[in-house]
């Protein structure tokens, strides 16, 4: 850019110099004219004056007198002169070189126009502009493609590496190919911090299920000493409804466990997908077994679901996930409500909805309703946190994408999106 705002001064300054060298040349010849021959010899006038021009007018010569001044410059100067040439004001550079003869002070111009350089600059700016554009936008494509060139094995760590890792377990520890030492540096980088956290993670997991499967145990003996002291029959009414009340609690303790057991199972890949699962069978098994539940809250239960088949899943996980849906859309449902479900096919993915007439999540908890133990309806005390954290996870094993719209007061629509 520099070089290009410069290059005209350049050329104007080097044809300057030029201009300069030929005014000198034929100043010097004009001298000799006079110092050989006089005034006469270049044709004086009777008024001591004398002017010569081409016919293009680029070029003149004008000799004239001045008046006698001991202390008038005689150095030669250069100057850029408007001359007026028949009439028309013409740009010169011109040399202004004071002489004396036969004891007259005289003034010798030499000029030459400029407006053939004026031209020149222009074109010479228009021509840098435009190559200047071109310099810019060539950079910019060479550069762009550098760039991608340098970053492949950094995009390569990002995609083959940290996007396609669903948990630490699944995480590729191969390297990826460079000859950067900082990508290469990087990339054992992850690799060792990945290792660390699939560690902690494992670590994490297995006290999970070990926890869940310890406390399942003391769970069930206590569950049979209180049914045992129930059906003992020798404790009065109330000790009997103190029992039947902490039954109740251990059976919700037991369903926690069980979930969060469940949860640990399957992020810890311990089910297999050997099954191929209708989807619309699966919804009709889900509203079958809910059927007692939509008609105590006399719910309109709508359905328009066409046939897809998962061809590598887990069926009972997949019942499991609409089961805790459908079952949410009941209870937090209004009396007389409706739960419409129903499916799409696209040229890519096969969706289920299960929309319902609720109560509904307000924006901001939406964000978080996977979260465990998140429970946004505090009256509703059969709620746990769990369920649709389950969802969730089973989702995820399965490759299912979930959305999910919801108003306060004018119900919820969760999506499944599988992929065809």
């Amino acid at each position: 850019m520099a070089f290009g705002a410069l290059l005209p001064i350049v050329v104007e300054k080097i044809v300057y110099n030029h201009i300069d060298r030929r005014l000198n040349a034929r100043t010097e010849k004009v001298e000799k004219i006079i110092e050989r021959g006089g005034l006469h010899e270049i044709s004086l006038e009777q008024d001591c004056s004398f002017e010569s021009y081409d016919i293009l007018k680029e070029e003149f010569i004008t000799i004239g007198p001045l008046e006698n001044d001991p202390d008038y410059p005689m150095e030669p100067t250069t100057e850029i002169r408007d001359w007026e040439i028949d009439g028309d004001q013409l740009n010169h550079r011109v040399l202004i070189t004071p002489f004396v003869y036969d004891n007259q002070l005289y003034e010798l111009n030499i000029g030459e126009g400029l407006s053939s350089i004026e031209a020149l600059n222009g074109t010479i700016y228009k021509f840098t502009l435009f190559t200047m554009l071109g310099i810019i936008l060539l950079s910019i494509f060479i550069d762009t493609g550098f760039i991608h060139y340098l970053m492949r094995p950094f995009n390569r760590i990002i995609v083959h590496k940290l996007k396609a890792t669903k948990d630490p377990t699944s995480f590729k520890y191969d390297r990826i190919d460079s000859n950067t030492e900082e990508f290469i540096y990087l990339d054992d980088s992850i690799n060792d911090l990945m290792r660390r956290t699939n560690e902690a993670f494992l670590i994490e997991k297995e006290f999970i299920a070990n926890v869940s499967h310890e406390l399942l145990t003391p769970i069930s003996v206590l569950q049979n000493r209180m049914e045992n002291l129930v059906a003992d029959g020798t404790m009065d009414e109330n000790s009997t409804e103190k029992i039947i009340e902490s039954q109740r609690t251990l059976g919700r303790l037991s369903q926690i466990i069980r979930s969060l057991l469940m949860i640990s199972k399957i992020e810890n890949a311990q089910y297999i997908k050997t099954d191929t699962c209708d989807i619309k069978e699966i919804i009709d098994d889900v509203c079958e077994e809910l059927h007692e539940l939509i008609e105590d809250k006399n719910i309109q239960l709508n359905k328009s679901i066409s046939s897809f088949k998962v061809q590598e899943g887990n069926r009972s996980l997949l019942f499991n996930m609409f089961f805790n849906v459908i079952n949410n859309a009941i209870k937090y449902n209004k009396p007389s409500g409706s739960i419409t479900i129903t499916s799409s096919d696209q040229a890519d993915k096969y969706s289920v909805t299960v929309a319902d007439t609720g109560v509904g999540i307000d924006d901001e908890h939406l964000p978080n309703i996977f979260d465990r133990f998140k429970r946004f309806d505090k009256k509703n005390k059969a709620g746990y946190g769990l369920g649709l954290p389950i969802v969730k996870t089973i989702a995820d094993f399965h490759d299912i994408e979930i959305d999910v719209q919801s108003e306060v007061n004018n119900g919820s629509t969760f999506s499944f999106a599988f992929t065809t």
